[in-house]
């Protein structure tokens, strides 16, 4: 039989004990475990940095993939499974012992309420333990690493050891050093790091990169920043970061050209409007730019050939702009023959939208007299 003897500072967490106070040697049983309770409640939230109770509360600190406070580095399965294991057991005490006796009048003997005690008492320990610190330098220090491996795989092993309120801590840190390394490997650390980062403190990360482009005049330094910005949260850009680098990568387009023979000649920086177009503030403005280059000379039809013709149609939406872009798309590719649209359009076509071919055929039919064997088979890949 656990007795009321045990319950003292050697045994038990200061702070419990201090929190229950005399009420268990007035044999207060039941107060004894709700305000043991109470002060285990303001523990979570305290660690959590969140509000809220009971079994939501131990859901918000210490569940889910990203929990707001991890018990260890949660790199291991046996790691991962402790944080679950702990957070499942504080869900059932708040449920099966603490909710009934908020709600019903309950006598409890001195056994059960130092039981109760126990679970209380071994929950702070582990949320009051002193986990190894991460050394977040020391990480970066691999991703800069003159061996490191730029694929996939790699990046995502490396970043499943960084602990879940390291994550973000550990993109600015490598992007403030982003000038050690090769921007076209390192991008598949942060690629590996968004994956990752609560949703939460992504704009964070946005906002430093926002930072460097607000400032970056030449147009190489700000296609290398873009390689760290996941595209679907280019809107959480600051407004005039925004505004300004969708202005830089229209005028791109709007001087675009590509040679078939020695690549591009103009518009390197409008090329990341297929990377990020389709979340333009100013959509329409860039598929009007690419429908008039459309409908120029080879050297620019070519330029939309070879950069967009996969995004066209998530980029192009407006009813009115898709039928001048389907329609600009026949001439380039039978009227004018511009051999790049040429090949990606017979690449591509089958996975346009609906809406898309339809239009196409009926652009493409018109002009078979262009090339009658190629209209064929567009058409042909189009049903």
């Amino acid at each position: 039989m656990f007795t009321k003897i045990f319950f003292t500072n050697e045994h038990f967490e200061e702070g419990l004990v201090e929190a229950v106070g005399n009420r268990l040697k007035n044999g207060e049983y039941t107060d004894a475990i709700l305000v043991g309770t109470k002060y285990l409640t303001d523990v979570l939230r305290q660690k959590g940095n969140v509000e809220g109770d009971g079994a939501q509360l131990v859901g918000q600190v210490l569940g889910g993939n990203a929990p707001s406070f991890p018990l260890n580095k949660l790199q291991t399965v046996s790691e991962k499974n402790e944080q679950k294991g702990i957070e499942q057991l504080l869900r059932g005490f708040y449920i099966g012992v603490r909710n009934p006796r908020t709600h019903e009048i309950t006598e409890d003997t001195e056994d059960f309420c130092i039981r109760a005690l126990v679970i209380i008492d071994t929950a702070l320990q582990y949320l009051n333990r002193k986990a190894e610190e991460f050394d977040v330098t020391a990480f970066v220090d691999r991703i800069y690493d003159p061996h490191f491996v730029p694929s996939e795989e790699y990046a995502q092993t490396l970043v499943s050891q960084v602990p879940v309120n390291k994550i973000l801590d550990v993109f600015l840190q490598a992007f403030e050093r982003r000038l050690e390394g090769n921007t076209k490997d390192i991008k598949h650390a942060f690629e590996a790091l968004y994956q990752v980062m609560p949703e939460n403190q992504i704009a964070q990360a946005v906002e430093k990169i926002g930072d460097a482009l607000r400032i970056e005049t030449e147009a190489s330094n700000i296609a290398s920043l873009f390689r760290f910005l996941k595209p679907s949260s280019w809107s959480l850009l600051q407004a005039d970061v925004r505004i300004r680098v969708e202005n830089m990568i229209i005028a791109g387009c709007k001087t675009g050209t590509y040679d078939v023979y020695s690549g591009i000649k103009k518009g390197p920086l409008g090329t990341w409007g297929n990377t990020f177009g389709r979340y333009f503030q100013r959509k329409d403005d860039l598929a009007q730019a690419l429908i008039v280059r459309l409908g120029s000379d080879w050297y620019t039809q070519n330029y939309v050939g070879q950069y967009f013709m996969y995004s066209l149609p998530v980029i192009v939406t407006d009813d009115e702009l898709v039928e001048k872009a389907t329609d600009m798309l026949a001439y380039a590719a039978l009227d004018n023959k511009a051999k790049v649209v040429r090949s990606k359009l017979i690449d591509v076509c089958q996975n346009y939208p609906a809406k898309w071919k339809e239009l196409l055929k009926v652009y493409v039919q018109e002009r078979k007299e262009y090339d009658n064997d190629y209209a064929d088979k567009v058409l042909e890949l189009l049903e």
